[in-house]
């Protein structure tokens, strides 16, 4: 078998020794792997229709920009049992009145990074949706400040676009909505699950509450093209959901903490299906290209 190559983005320190253990686990296990750091999703998708590396493990909008470019014959093999069901959280502080999209009428609500399906593109797509309001979107605060909006009933769309090409990895554009939330800037924004999980977790901005909450959708997973053969991508895949029953090592369930999983598992119909919304709002937000 020869050596599979991998590619990740370094989003964060923890990268380097999650992708060490899968490494060090995989040629244990009888698989050949290495793996490659990019600095963006955008180039790790180029590199994987290029065919410098084998695996890529994508983000939701890092995959469907693959599927979109191979014409829907790429392939997702593994992901987090954490990618299954993620949303994105619609906040504002309490006791501020808004209930429902409905009220987010005349006011301002911020979004995370454009290249963030939880932070942004999701939150786009369902007020363009359900709200039944007109959307004005501003590039920046400053934008909004100096131009104003046309029509005072409408929904004041401020972009907060940190570490374009992480995908929202970082989590830092979601923070940035919830300090201008804190400070007054904003009436409402969007964060995704796991970002809302971890607020109410350690407890911050305890005056932040969540009203409104998206149907589920999935977020990473290990994608190929189809020209990978079919025995390298079964033994990575069972090498991965090996490790489910490995949590006893300490260094697997070390891995696991910093990954943010409790199980590997094997994407079917019902996991594909959980993209079926994200692909239809980069659609409209003309997000599907790969763009360098």
């Amino acid at each position: 078998m020869k050596t599979l190559l991998l590619g990740a983005v370094a989003y964060d320190p923890k990268v380097v020794p999650i992708w060490d253990i899968i490494r060090d686990y995989t040629n244990a296990f009888g698989c050949k792997l290495d793996y490659v750091l990019f600095s963006n999703y955008e180039r790790q998708v180029d590199s994987l229709l290029r065919g410098h590396i084998d695996i890529a493990w994508n983000t939701n909008v890092a995959w469907i920009r693959t599927l979109y470019a191979t014409n829907n014959t790429a392939e997702a093999l593994i992901m987090r049992d954490s990618d299954i069901d993620f949303k994105t959280h619609f906040v504002s502080r309490k006791n501020d009145s808004i209930r429902t999209l409905g009220d987010l009428k005349g006011k301002v609500f911020g979004v995370g990074s454009l290249d963030s399906a939880q932070a942004a593109i999701m939150s786009i797509y369902y007020l363009q949706r359900d709200s039944g309001l007109e959307i004005e979107i501003f590039e920046s605060y400053a934008e909004f400040t100096r131009q104003g909006r046309k029509n005072a009933d409408s929904i004041a769309l401020i972009r907060y676009n940190s570490d374009l090409g992480k995908h929202g990895d970082t989590g830092t554009s979601e923070f940035d909505v919830l300090e201008a939330i804190k400070k007054g800037e904003l009436d409402a924004g969007s964060i995704g699950s796991s970002t809302w999980i971890r607020i109410l977790t350690q407890g911050e901005y305890p005056t932040i509450e969540s009203f409104w909450a998206s149907p589920g959708y999935c977020h990473c997973n290990f994608s190929v093209l189809p020209s990978l053969d079919r025995e390298s991508k079964e033994q990575f895949s069972a090498m991965l959901l090996s490790q489910n029953d490995k949590k006893h090592d300490p260094l697997i369930t070390k891995m696991m903490q910093m990954e943010g999983l409790n199980a590997w598992v094997k994407v079917g119909k019902q996991e594909l299906a959980g993209y079926d919304a994200i692909y239809e709002a980069m659609k409209e937000q003309n997000l599907l290209t790969n763009n360098l």
